[in-house]
């Protein structure tokens, strides 16, 4: 008989679901991070277009450089988006075909989706690390501002690069056949 408050004793985890959780934890807060930086761009561009309007209104010519910094800020804002829909697993999903399989087929294509998926971040990543390769060495400027683009292109090839690890680690998780451990980690938080 016990004297004391009855504790709830966490749940034992086997080795592989620690590990899974704890790079879960880190690339959720890696991506998380990237997504962050992209909404206060998304805000700045919002802000800095409502000021833009209201000069133009009130004097009748626009914010010099105002489509500039946008269309820079406009790349950061897409690829930082990218990590965090990886992670969070918020992408669509078309699994008609999983529901006339069994269990054991639909796990199968949740696997291979995962997988194909991580294939094209890999690839769109290669490519996006081409493109900027070429922005650098052309020595791209704005038309108004005259700012280099290519430092924009490489923090976008970086968010890129993220959601090649991040989405293998999906894939993997997949195949350990791990939860979506992304509801319990934001439960715990």
């Amino acid at each position: 008989m016990s004297t004391g408050p009855v504790r709830n004793e966490p749940a034992r985890l086997f080795p592989r679901e620690v590990v899974l959780r704890t790079f879960e934890r880190y690339f959720l807060a890696v991506s998380r991070v990237a997504a962050t930086l992209g909404v206060l761009f998304l805000l700045l561009v919002a802000t800095l277009s409502v000021a833009d309007i209201l000069v133009r209104e009130i004097s009748g010519r626009p914010i010099r450089g105002v489509h500039d910094i946008a269309e820079m800020l406009t790349i950061i804002i897409i690829a930082s988006s990218f990590p965090a829909g990886l992670m969070e697993r918020r992408q669509i999903k078309v699994t008609i075909l999983g529901a006339f399989l069994p269990a054991t087929g639909n796990r199968v294509l949740e696997v291979f989706g995962a997988f194909m998926t991580a294939l094209m971040f890999l690839a769109i990543a290669y490519y996006i690390t081409l493109h900027a390769q070429r922005v650098t060495d052309r020595e791209e400027f704005t038309m108004v501002l005259n700012l280099p683009i290519a430092p924009w292109w490489w923090i976008a090839t970086a968010c890129f690069w993220i959601c090649v690890p991040a989405q293998f680690f999906v894939t993997i998780s997949e195949i350990f056949g791990g939860p979506d451990t992304t509801r319990s980690t934001e439960s715990e938080a």
